[in-house]
């Protein structure tokens, strides 16, 4: 397998690179070791203009096609208080490439269908929580092949509605009036919730620190569709001094986690981690939380799995394993409403 997968990522070799020399601390866990080869081979194979259907199954994608999941099942009982009968309506632009057990246990025909009816039910839910009408006038990017239905005139896909439900809840937590200045998300993936937060937020700061190859389809995904911001592209860099010029003026920024800890506090108003902090090892927790504490002046937002039971590392991490200071402020702590096996907190972070 190549390295070097079809498409435009050509920084990838050089964020793998980076990585490969990086502190023990910050290279990826087994669990990730497992994911980073898998999404590397399906770059290699589909490119990066396929991502959204290839490597996203591997970050926040569920592809709910069982009406019995409990994320479905959350959906359906919002549903029923206020029915709007439109959802069964809803089908895919285009079908799934399903599975073979899926096919065989569901049905080719059921399994697309059942999707495209979850799609509609989620963009229901976040259009009746989702105040500011975020959904109402958004539309999926095409970059990366979506999977997507086309309902109530908009381009509605699973990563839309999750990333509004997200920001929403920021918002929600966040005193009245007050909007993040800058952001730092750890864990991005490949940028959906950067892309959602630039589009509201247009004059907002956005650093994303991942691992490849997250990072180099972040990097390609969102300067495509923001090319007039100013960036600082991943390069190598041994001191803060070296980029400190380019990158404190950037609005949006690509870093590798052990470049995070070369910089100074970065003063963010929000810092974020979906859903990858219980993929790593216990010590790699302890040193992102610290992490937060150096560069968040404002609020942390998290969302995990509440009970996360990582094979290839040996450790099963729960809702009250995560050393959250006492000294931080808790906005809210919940079950996530959709993403019923989640929690979702926001945090008020004293950096001391």
């Amino acid at each position: 397998m190549s390295k070097q997968p079809k498409g435009s990522l050509a920084k990838l070799p050089a964020m793998l690179a980076e990585m490969e020399a990086a502190p023990a601390i910050v290279r990826p866990s087994r669990f990730w070791e497992h994911y980073t080869a898998l999404n590397l081979e399906q770059l290699d194979q589909k490119g990066f203009d396929e991502f959204k259907r290839t490597i996203n199954r591997n970050y926040f994608q569920f592809q709910l096609t069982d009406p019995r999941a409990p994320q479905y099942r959350a959906l359906i009982a919002a549903w029923l208080r206020r029915p709007t009968p439109a959802v069964l309506r809803a089908k895919l632009d285009a079908p799934l490439d399903l599975e073979p057990e899926v096919v065989r246990r569901l049905g080719e025909g059921f399994a697309n269908k059942a999707y495209a009816v979850y799609l509609a039910l989620l963009w229901e839910y976040v259009k009746r929580r989702d105040r500011a009408g975020l959904v109402e006038r958004l539309d999926e990017p095409l970059v990366g092949h979506p999977v997507h239905i086309t309902y109530r005139g908009h381009r509605v896909s699973e990563d839309l509605c999750n990333s509004t439900l997200e920001l929403t809840a920021i918002l929600e937590g966040l005193s009245a009036g007050e909007r993040p200045r800058t952001v730092i998300e750890l864990g991005s993936g490949y940028g959906r919730l950067a892309w959602l937060v630039l589009t509201v937020l247009p004059d907002a700061r956005y650093m994303l620190v991942d691992i490849p190859p997250a990072l180099a389809v972040a990097e390609e995904y969102l300067t495509t569709l923001f090319s007039d911001r100013r960036t600082f592209g991943f390069r190598h860099f041994d001191a803060y001094d070296e980029v400190a010029g380019e990158l404190d003026v950037a609005q949006l920024a690509f870093l590798t986690p052990n470049q995070l800890d070369l910089l100074p506090p970065q003063e963010a108003d929000l810092f974020v981690n979906v859903s990858s902090l219980h993929e790593m090892r216990p010590e790699q927790i302890e040193h992102y939380f610290r992490a937060i504490s150096t560069h968040c002046a404002g609020h942390f937002y998290s969302k995990q799995w509440t009970r996360s039971v990582n094979e290839p590392d040996g450790v099963i991490i729960t809702h009250d394993d995560y050393p959250v200071p006492d000294r931080w402020d808790v906005i809210f702590d919940r079950t996530h409403p959709v993403q019923v096996e989640f929690f979702e907190a926001l945090y008020r972070v004293d950096g001391r």
